[in-house]
């Protein structure tokens, strides 16, 4: 009996008879791992695009998803992506931080979509409104889209994460539960990049252990990575990277104690005519204009907040040296 191929177009056709012509689709990455972050994607396509690998990215080899991944990339009228990080999964759950992944990686897209076909089940609160598909990734071209583009960077990710603290295989599995993890789970205990809200790393215990020092080898990462490790070793709580809006970025955002910190990481090859801590005039306008995005988004009010920077400086025998300038600079200057 010949399977029946779907019509990967029939919810953006419907939704087009509706009226609807900015459709996205909304997926995630990431949600059965003991390590690494949540990672969502919000992918609107031109109608009817010819996407030759688009399908669920499971069913992909990792060659056929990047070229994919490309070519998504390539052709999409606008593309989000929204991460929830380790911290927020243990905080919040991990159901509650992947619907704000979601949520975050509509945010986060250049052209807001009138209707958003979202893999699963609802999502509430949502940005806009939204349809769930269930196993949408496969059946849906905008929720197969959006699989891939959270796949890829999430794999990316761990990437960074298998360099940084090495002997786990995040770079193999992904931080998925296998024997090889597991097995480097209770010989190493776990490190900073695992949830320990999740019971085998609960049950393996122990402090963080193997701590990847920012000052050690770290050739493959970038600086932005390596600041937000050393952070985290003086206690810090990672809250967003690389937060992006209409009014600037901001590298790292991360709470001090009481205070809220927007960090700008400035990666260095050399020491010589780089004063610490300078931010041009330009700079500051663009970080205290994203800062004051980011405090009205999340409600924030009487908080006390200052703008940190962070050089990495990377040493030619693929070493780096962390400074940390607290204060560097006050909005409005």
């Amino acid at each position: 009996m010949l399977r029946k191929v779907p019509d990967l177009w029939a919810e953006e056709r419907a939704a087009r008879r509706q009226g609807i012509s900015l459709i996205a689709g909304v997926d995630e990455a990431g949600r059965g791992p003991l390590a690494g972050p949540v990672v969502a994607a919000c992918v609107i396509l031109p109608f009817d695009a010819v996407l030759p690998l688009l399908a669920d990215s499971k069913s992909l080899s990792p060659r056929q998803r990047d070229c994919a991944y490309q070519s998504i990339v390539e052709a999409a009228l606008a593309i989000g992506v929204g991460i929830a990080d380790v911290d927020e999964i243990d905080r919040f759950n991990i159901l509650r931080a992947t619907h704000l992944a979601m949520r975050r990686s509509v945010e986060q897209c250049p052209q807001k979509p009138q209707l958003a076909l979202v893999d699963g089940l609802p999502v509430n609160p949502f940005p806009v409104a939204h349809r769930a598909i269930v196993k949408g990734d496969a059946s849906c071209a905008s929720i197969a889209a959006a699989s891939i583009i959270a796949k890829v960077t999430r794999d990316r990710m761990m990437d960074d994460l298998d360099r940084m603290y090495p002997g786990y295989g995040f770079g193999v599995h992904r931080g998925y539960a296998t024997a090889q993890h597991l097995e480097a789970l209770a010989k190493l205990g776990p490190c900073p990049a695992h949830r320990r809200s999740f019971a085998p790393v609960a049950q393996a215990g122990g402090p963080c252990l193997n701590l990847h020092p920012p000052e050690g080898h770290v050739t493959g990462l970038n600086g932005e990575d390596i600041a937000a490790a050393h952070l985290r070793r003086l206690g810090w709580k990672i809250l967003e990277r690389r937060y992006r809006c209409h009014r600037g970025e901001i590298d790292i955002v991360a709470e001090n104690g009481p205070t809220l910190v927007f960090v700008e990481v400035k990666t260095l090859r050399s020491r010589e005519n780089h004063p610490a801590g300078a931010v041009d005039h330009r700079k500051r306008a663009r970080l205290a204009a994203a800062a004051e995005h980011y405090l009205a988004t999340q409600g924030v009010i009487d908080c006390p907040c200052r703008f940190d920077v962070v050089e990495v400086y990377m040493l030619p025998d693929g070493t780096a040296r962390v400074e940390l300038i607290n204060n560097a600079f006050t909005a409005g200057e």
